[in-house]
């Protein structure tokens, strides 16, 4: 099964854990770069923030894929509130994740 067909998880909510649920905000597939890119809100009332490994596991459970095809670009955490905005790529293949992303970005997400 492609990657984009996989993409049809818009406005869907997933309770990861007991304390972390994840609500897919919205998905777009670039065929140019062959990565879909997600905004994901995660809510965290009870616990902190989660990592981005721990986000990189989450989205590869929702999506099935590998967690070596998935970067998570940037993590913003909402000031008094348990709750985060993520922006995350899936790519299709991990050459091209070495290929398009900055080194500082893999280093984030121990790639």
């Amino acid at each position: 099964m492609s990657l984009q067909q996989k993409l049809n998880q818009k406005n869907k909510i997933v309770k990861v854990s007991e304390d972390i649920s994840i609500a897919i905000l919205d998905e777009r597939y670039n065929k140019l770069l062959r990565r879909a890119e997600i905004n994901i809100y995660v809510d965290h009332i009870k616990t902190g923030t989660p990592s981005r490994k721990e986000l990189r596991k989450f989205v590869a459970s929702i999506y099935r894929v590998d967690e070596s095809n998935i970067i998570v670009k940037s993590v913003e955490s909402e000031y008094g509130r348990g709750s985060s905005r993520a922006l995350v790529y899936i790519y299709e293949d991990p050459k091209y994740v070495k290929l398009l992303e900055p080194q500082y970005i893999l280093k984030r997400n121990g790639l």
